[in-house]
């Protein structure tokens, strides 16, 4: 009787395992606008990746998006559908999508599933390193780190943009939101965040890395910020562009460019910013402070409801589906700065989304706004008068704001920032006639001197010590006898030119000599140290300062 028990359960646990086969393959019903309808895939999950036609080569995948009775959605993320036919064959793969992660994503161009683009392009250094280093892959969706796995941000991200350091200050582990309307230059902002990366990365890591292991165990990788450029729906020939400009630049051997194409479908336009969220959380997770660009959500949302609207999902407001909030929550809310515990890593997080007409209460922005910490306001109008970037100050804010500066940054912007804000009351007073009083006339003084120094080039990084020297002498009215349009032309000569000019002689003394040789140095001494411990080297500072203004107005005269 035993025995035939045994042969009984024996005889059923095979019957199930044989079962499970079957459920594991499905057919394809029905093809249209790379949604595929597809039966037998009973246990399936949703999110997973299938394949098609067979399991030995993945030229076509899909994912699975709906789960209904005795069927299943998924959408086409690799592959023609044209190659594609009713009753193929859908294998399951028991996984999520994944993306390549690691160093050997540096320097290249990928899609959102991993694959190289440039692969031609890249030197022989570059393609031994592929063929003898493992290459990780990690799942694009992610849970984001929880609240206890978290710290306050409090290390300043430089981006090199005087009037976002100054006044809107970034903090390594924030998610600061660039908004504006086309042309307003949004990405080429998000773009001099990553070159002024070039100046840390390639200066300061060395001395740095010294400094920071006195204190921090997890000092050597702390000031190495590799950047994630993530291009959603771009054109092929601006990518060709961003990746030329980077080149040239030299900071491309430290970027990740994830891009898809406007032509591409929607389903993998959908997963790039997962992907590149993922390249990011590896680096963070080492120890690492990274920095993702997402160009752009808004592209990211029309991607969503394009394919839920195929899916026939419900529509919401504008046509977008419900969860349209979660699904952009659940991205920028894995940028985060984190605990020691768990390596004290960071993920810097810079969404850019378009408006129209300047509106930023329709869906899509004010959903990213209540997420971010912050937003940077391009204006149209700004950008029309030719002023770059075309920062709103007065609609744009950070709230971690001066918990991201350094001490003496921080001390010396909170005078500026006073007298800035008397400057937007007053502004324009002087244009109505009659005589000023001389308190309303010293802050428009100061204001727009302030203003003409916010005014950078395209691509023009300026590094943290100029900062610091030029707040000083603005906020301290060092320079309030200079003519407002030779404000920038002034610290052209005071930090650039001294040794080129044939008037160098009498910009510079044998007192401050030094401050202006050893100004690339001073970079990390300003850094370090508060406004009281630099009080000394401020006096030089100052007599410099004044001794260049006083030849360069005589020299104008």
């Amino acid at each position: 009787m035993d025995i035939v028990c045994k042969w009984i359960l024996c005889v059923s646990i095979n019957m199930k395992k044989e079962m499970n086969k079957i459920s594991q393959i499905g057919r394809i019903l029905s093809i249209k606008d790379n949604i595929i309808t597809a039966n037998g895939l009973d246990n399936a999950f949703l999110g997973e990746v299938v394949q098609f036609k067979n399991l030995v080569k993945d030229e076509h995948l899909g994912q699975i998006y709906n789960l209904e009775k005795n069927l299943v959605k998924i959408v086409l993320i690799k592959g023609n559908q044209k190659e594609l036919n009713s009753n193929d064959l859908v294998f399951r793969t028991y996984n999520s999508p994944k993306t390549r992660v690691g160093f050997s994503t540096l320097g290249k161009i990928l899609t959102p599933l991993g694959e190289i683009i440039n692969y031609s392009e890249l030197s022989a250094s570059n393609l031994a390193y592929e063929e003898i280093m493992y290459t990780e892959y990690e799942a694009i969706e992610k849970k984001a780190p929880s609240i206890i796995e978290r710290e306050s941000i409090k290390t300043p991200f430089l981006t090199g943009i005087n009037v976002i350091d100054t006044f809107l200050p970034i903090g390594c582990g924030q998610r600061e939101l660039i908004i504006g309307d086309l042309g307003t230059g949004k990405t080429s902002l998000a773009l001099t965040a990553i070159l002024n990366q070039a100046r840390y990365n390639n200066y300061f890591n060395r001395v740095w890395r010294e400094v920071e292991n006195n204190n921090d165990i997890f000092g050597k990788a702390g000031n190495y910020i590799p950047c994630i450029y993530v291009g959603i729906g771009q054109k092929r020939s601006e990518i060709a562009r961003i990746k030329q400009l980077l080149t040239i630049k030299n900071v491309f051997n430290f970027t990740t460019i994830v891009f898809t194409s406007s032509d591409q479908p929607a389903s993998i336009q959908f997963l790039a910013p997962y992907a590149g969220c993922t390249i990011g959380e590896w680096y963070r997770d080492k120890g690492y402070r990274a920095l993702i660009i997402y160009d752009e959500l808004s592209q990211h949302a029309v991607a969503y409801r394009q394919m839920s609207l195929l899916l026939r999902r419900p529509p919401g407001r504008e046509a977008y589906p419900g969860d349209i909030f979660y699904v952009h929550s659940r991205l920028l809310e894995r940028a985060a700065q984190m605990r020691k515990t768990k390596g004290a890593g960071a993920l810097t997080a810079l969404p850019i989304v378009e408006t129209k007409g300047g509106d930023i209460s329709a869906y899509v922005p004010t959903n990213i706004i209540s997420i971010t910490d912050g937003q940077i306001f391009l204006s149209k109008d700004l950008a029309n008068k030719g002023v770059r970037p075309a920062v709103s100050i007065t609609l744009s804010v950070s709230r971690v704001g001066s918990n991201a500066q350094t001490s003496l940054m921080r001390d010396l912007s909170r005078k500026l920032k006073a007298d800035y804000s008397f400057y937007t009351t007053y502004k324009g007073i002087d244009k109505l006639g009659g005589d000023v009083d001389a308190v309303v006339s010293y802050y428009l003084k100061r204001g727009l001197r302030t203003d003409e120094y916010f005014k950078q080039d395209l691509y023009n990084a300026a590094n943290y010590g100029k900062q610091v020297i030029s707040i000083y002498a603005i906020s301290n009215g060092l320079l309030d006898r200079i003519p407002v349009s030779e404000i920038n032309n002034f610290f052209d000569i005071l930090f650039n030119n001294s040794f080129k000019n044939e008037l160098a002689e009498d910009y510079l003394t044998a007192e401050t000599f030094p401050i202006y040789y050893n100004l690339d140095e001073m970079d990390l001494f300003l850094y370090c140290n508060d406004l009281e411990t630099t009080k000394s080297t401020f006096v030089l500072i100052n007599k410099w300062i004044i001794n260049v203004c006083n030849s360069y107005i005589k020299n104008i005269q």
